[in-house]
């Protein structure tokens, strides 16, 4: 086995099975199972809107984990299903993204302070950074 070959290798982020790493990080069983588990739950969110990430899993007989792997990665987003998650700083119950409104803006306001605390401009200043 070459040395190239071997730093292709990664165990399935699902049941640990070692394998070469293509275009994902699952075998393709457990690929083939988590994409029958995103189809009924795409499905369910589209007949039932608004559903938390709770009725989702009871619904679905599956792990809350896995119905947020579906938020985290933005697939569910990218069909155009939105299930009620947590911002992932404060865990306030959101309907799409990975942060709420108000930690977006507390974040954004935090790198600006810091910014202009090293000199570096902001992105989004209108002048470009440079004082008027």
């Amino acid at each position: 086995m070459s040395d190239d070959s071997a730093q292709n290798l990664i165990s399935c982020r699902v049941c640990g099975v070692i394998m070469v790493k293509l275009a994902r990080d699952t075998c393709s069983k457990c690929f083939q199972k988590e994409e029958e588990l995103f189809q009924r739950v795409k499905s369910y969110l589209r007949s039932n809107p608004g559903s938390s990430v709770e009725e989702v899993a009871k619904a679905m007989d599956c792990s809350e984990e896995q119905v947020k792997y579906f938020v985290r990665t933005g697939r569910l987003e990218r069909v155009g299903v939105k299930v009620a998650h947590p911002c992932q700083i404060c865990q306030k119950v959101i309907m799409d993204g990975m942060i709420c409104p108000e930690c977006k803006k507390s974040l954004k306001d935090q790198v600006s302070t810091l910014r202009s605390q090293t000199g570096q401009p902001d992105p989004d200043d209108e002048s470009g950074g440079k004082k008027k």
